[in-house]
């Protein structure tokens, strides 16, 4: 039964119009992703799908009637963008039909919990950049470390709601038991989304759409006839 309260919702928990309105949602969402999608992005993309499908599939046993794993939906956001939505739900239907993880009915749902927080990461994170630069090596742990735990607790409201609302029995006491279960994640996520920024903002600062750093000038040699006249 932990399978219940994790962030993804199995099949046979969600009325038919959350069904349905997630399917749509989530289709709309993948298609705006897939939109002027380029070749050279495509590698990308499946580093960060398989990045966040072994995330979400270590899991942490917990004394709370559920399991904890991390996400990772807030750095697949701040770097993919909008193509997160394809990411993401590549990922979510290889774990349900490989794995029996989450479902095939509450696909599309699963993907909007997950993508929806991972655009507001990523939205945030432009903002962020745009406004400040993140030049500094604590600037981006700091940004980082704030998406990165308001991305999970974004995640883990969503799911937590979800589950209140849509389900057909009622699960309001045990919804709110996965919120609380995922403080943690947030705090463990929070630390590796900033770490992960600064890392990435010195040897690949481009994938965060950052500025590289200036590179000095390359020294000049005197022309040999220059030191023999010397």
């Amino acid at each position: 039964m932990s399978g219940l309260w994790a962030v993804h919702i199995l099949d046979g928990i969600l009325a038919w119009p959350w069904l349905l309105g997630g399917g749509v949602l989530a289709a709309l969402l993948c298609w705006l992703g897939l939109s002027r999608l380029g070749e050279e992005e495509i590698p990308r993309i499946a580093v960060l799908s398989s990045a966040f499908f072994v995330a979400t599939l270590i899991h942490v046993p917990t004394p709370l009637p559920t399991s904890i794993h991390l996400l990772l939906n807030g750095l697949v956001g701040i770097i993919l963008g909008p193509r997160s939505a394809v990411a993401i739900l590549l990922a979510l239907f290889l774990q349900a039909l490989l794995l029996g993880h989450g479902g095939l009915t509450t696909l599309g749902v699963n993907a909007c919990i997950m993508t929806i927080p991972a655009l507001a990461a990523w939205a945030a994170f432009s903002w962020v950049r745009n406004r400040h630069g993140l030049a500094t090596t604590w600037s981006r742990w700091l940004t980082g470390f704030l998406i990165g735990g308001a991305t999970v607790l974004f995640t883990a409201l969503l799911n937590s709601l979800t589950l209140w609302l849509g389900s057909s029995d009622t699960l309001e006491f045990l919804a709110w038991v996965v919120f609380v279960g995922h403080l943690p994640v947030a705090f463990a996520e929070a630390v590796i989304m900033g770490a992960t920024v600064v890392f990435l903002g010195k040897v690949k600062p481009e994938m965060l759409g950052l500025k590289a750093p200036p590179q000095a000038p390359p020294v000049q040699q005197p022309a040999r006839a220059e030191r023999q006249a010397g």
